[in-house]
């Protein structure tokens, strides 16, 4: 928090300097325990369809809108000083479109990995989510909790068999229709 007069750091643990699959893969994760969360807070005549499909567009749509602009400020600065894969080396714009979208892809699985990671610290971990917290009845809360860890283990162990956004609210709708196929790991990505 920044005035004109002091400078003072809220939570300097969060502070992070790293991978940056891992502040969208945050927030991303953070979707995702919502998503899982909704059934606890539903009650009749509000059963939360129309909000998780919200959760489930703004993960796609998140995702999406970063590809989009990421790549597109790549393209506008790729003759600019440090770039990591200079014309001069790359000079072929096919091996330099092959490079971008292998980039992204690593940048991807990034962003799956540590949103699960943030998914299976928020419900193990000292930090738990509001989401969870507050649903009252514990065997509902448990059951919610335990669908997202299992979504959680999946993108962490699996990240790199997703091969695009739109896979991931797909597999979060069978995760919390709780199918053998799903709760024993032999879905097809």
């Amino acid at each position: 928090m920044v005035t004109p007069d002091s400078t003072q750091v809220i939570d300097p643990e969060f502070a992070f300097y790293g991978p940056m699959g891992f502040d969208i893969g945050a927030f991303i994760g953070n979707l995702i325990l919502a998503f899982f969360a909704q059934d606890g807070h539903a009650g009749q005549g509000n059963d939360r369809k129309s909000y998780k499909e919200w959760i489930l567009k703004t993960i796609e749509d998140t995702w999406n809108l970063f590809h989009q602009k990421f790549t597109a400020l790549w393209d506008e600065h790729k003759n600019g000083s440090g770039e990591a894969y200079p014309p001069a080396i790359y000079n072929n714009p096919e091996l330099q479109k092959l490079i971008q979208e292998k980039y992204m892809m690593e940048l991807f699985h990034d962003t799956l990995g540590f949103g699960a990671a943030k998914m299976i610290r928020r419900i193990v971990g000292v930090a738990h989510v509001e989401d969870f917290e507050s649903i009252k009845e514990v065997n509902i809360r448990a059951d919610c909790e335990q669908r997202a860890l299992e979504l959680g283990k999946t993108l962490l162990k699996r990240r790199r068999e997703f091969v695009s956004i739109t896979k991931v609210p797909v597999y979060l709708t069978l995760v919390l229709d709780w199918t053998g196929a799903v709760a024993k790991h032999d879905y097809v990505l």
